[in-house]
């Protein structure tokens, strides 16, 4: 079904598919090449961007802003020379209609990314925490109880 809906589009390396913050109306079927998908964030006062990911083919991206009329989450950038299949908004919701199975499937990438993202904010959030147990600690061993009554 998806090979009969939407557009073949070329893209050359380093070129900006879409920009994160910007809206979204379609979304993207990657059938050569790879796409990057980036986010930018600040640290220390300056832009760092952070790859989220590096998806290939097959790999579709792009889905959130077409189901949840949101803007872009993240930045997807060409890879070496990339064509995707372009599929709207509309055509989405068509195949979704005809093929409810299609939606099945979308649910469950979308809980498998859900899951995965999780599991780093866990990560994250362990890491935050031995950080922070580890500094105190330095503190500790650094600037001793029985020291700082002495001053």
């Amino acid at each position: 079904m998806i090979e009969k809906t939407g557009q073949i589009k070329k893209y050359a390396n380093g070129e900006v598919i879409f920009k994160e913050g910007s809206p979204g109306k379609i979304m993207y079927l990657l059938k050569s090449g790879k796409v990057k998908l980036t986010r930018e964030n600040i640290k220390d006062g300056k832009k760092v961007e952070v790859t989220l990911g590096i998806l290939s083919k097959d790999d579709y991206f792009g889905e959130m802003a077409v189901f949840d009329f949101g803007a872009r989450s993240a930045t997807a950038i060409a890879v070496g020379e990339v064509l995707v299949k372009v599929i709207t908004q509309k055509d989405l919701q068509v195949m979704i209609e005809e093929s409810p199975r299609l939606a099945w499937l979308f649910l469950r990438r979308m809980s498998e990314r859900i899951r995965v993202v999780d599991n780093k904010i866990e990560l994250l959030l362990v890491k935050e925490k031995l950080n922070k147990k580890v500094h105190d600690e330095l503190d500790t061993i650094r600037y001793p109880e029985h020291l700082t009554e002495i001053f």
